[in-house]
């Protein structure tokens, strides 16, 4: 007499493509989460160059004798010639500063203002930049006295 397994061990086609199928769609959701968390961790370093930037302009700033730090107000929201001589600019005289962080060129736009208060000069330093399409700016404010 011949016996018949009713039950089939293993898996048939269609179980398996249902199987890779939600597999798929697990990978692609963690690769979306995955692409997200890259974008606000190279965005947090975009903040944190531009950070680095304005610190080096205050020190450039600090190294200047206090009566030659002119009191100037030049705005970060466009690259300008800039008649000042101070060390916040690049080479060629323009308030730009490039960067490159993960193979990403940015370009940051420094403006600074300097405010006579009698024995201290108030300098506000502004680094601004684009990214994907969206601006930020950085602000950092510090006193240099006598």
């Amino acid at each position: 007499m011949e016996q018949r397994v009713a039950h089939d061990k293993g898996f048939s086609l269609i179980e398996a493509l249902v199987a890779l199928t939600l597999l798929a769609l697990v990978l692609l959701g963690l690769l979306a989460g995955l692409l997200t968390v890259y974008q606000h961790n190279l965005l947090n370093l975009l903040r944190d160059e531009a950070g680095s930037v304005a610190q080096e302009c205050i020190e450039n700033l600090r190294s200047i004798p206090f009566d030659s730090i002119p009191e100037v107000n030049i705005p970060c929201n466009n690259p300008t010639e800039v008649n000042v001589r101070t060390p916040c600019l690049d080479t060629t005289g323009v308030n730009l500063v490039r960067r490159q962080l993960r193979n990403v060129n940015t370009t940051y736009r420094v403006g600074w203002t300097v405010v006579d208060r009698l024995n201290l000069k108030e300098i506000d330093v502004m680094v601004c930049w684009n990214y994907r399409g969206k601006d930020f700016t950085y602000s950092f404010k510090t006193f240099i006295g006598r």
